[in-house]
């Protein structure tokens, strides 16, 4: 299972699905923790998976876990039942969330970068519940303080001067949203 979400991570990273707005410009697949097994000489009882699957706004992320639980069905299950009866393989869904784009023109982006002072607006390719939001028919725009320079990294961090400045656009934000 593990092999074939590697090859379906690498179907997704063909050039031609590209979309150049994103870091990487393509969905990806990882599987990030793997658990099973006592020691090396004694075959293990289970083994457990957790995989990820960050989609861009054109794709899917649910199609990933539903071509490999076909794959496990139809290929899988059958050569491991041969061998023994009460195999399976389980799969359980922890979250599942579309991939986010703000459109150029968006309102959103446009209130934002009044209230910040800045229309340096990108894409990155980090999960978020945004897409959610825009899926729902709700204009979002992820911001906040810190750089994905020191995040998701040991020893990550967010300067105080950039609490502040987040502080100061929210107080901008909740001025605006008070005026008639």
């Amino acid at each position: 299972l593990i092999g074939r979400l590697g090859e379906i991570g690498a179907r997704l990273a063909v050039p031609e699905r590209h979309d150049r707005r994103f870091d990487p410009p393509y969905s990806t697949v990882q599987t990030g923790l793997i658990q099973g097994g006592r020691a090396l000489n004694i075959v293990p009882a289970e083994c457990r998976f957790d995989f990820e699957v960050r989609a861009l706004p054109a794709d899917d992320p649910r199609q990933v876990a539903e071509e490999l639980r076909d794959y496990a069905e139809s290929e899988l299950l059958p050569r491991m039942r041969a061998v023994e009866r009460s195999t399976d393989i389980r799969f359980t869904p922890l979250s599942a969330y579309p991939g986010l784009l703000t459109a150029d023109d968006s309102q959103a982006a446009e209130l934002i970068g009044l209230l910040s002072g800045s229309t340096d607006f990108s894409t990155v390719a980090f999960g978020t519940e945004g897409g959610l939001f825009q899926q729902a028919g709700i204009p979002a725009v992820i911001c906040g303080p810190g750089s994905m320079d020191q995040g998701h990294k040991p020893d990550e961090f967010v300067s105080l001067a950039q609490l502040e400045a987040c502080d100061a656009l929210l107080a901008r934000l909740a001025a605006w949203l008070r005026e008639p």
